[in-house]
């Protein structure tokens, strides 16, 4: 396997960040040529870095999520009134029930 493989995020991460400072050097140390090719790095890697990094903190968001569900107790404020609201496509429903 190699060292760098395309499809490690965390290279990827590392390359776009790296891109994106060569970009801001070549801005400010050469001349007009090497500023429009350093605005075209930082554009076209900071979209990278931007989406990815995006995708990076959602898929934490989710694996955390799942990694363990939470259960928390919900506090009925409204007292029981003998019936549930059942809902489909055609419309709501009202259904009557007894406690057990």
């Amino acid at each position: 396997m190699p060292f760098f493989s395309n499809t490690d995020s965390k290279w990827i991460l590392v390359k776009d960040v790296l891109f994106v400072l060569v970009g801001c050097l070549l801005i400010a140390r050469t001349g007009f040529l090497g500023t429009i090719v350093g605005v075209l790095a930082i554009l076209w890697y900071g979209r990278d870095l931007y989406y990815r990094v995006k995708a990076l903190t959602a898929s934490k968001a989710s694996r955390k999520q799942a990694s363990g569900p939470t259960v928390q107790k919900e506090e009925s404020t409204r007292p029981e009134e003998g019936r549930i609201k059942v809902t489909d496509l055609s419309g709501a429903k009202e259904v009557e029930f007894e406690k057990e």
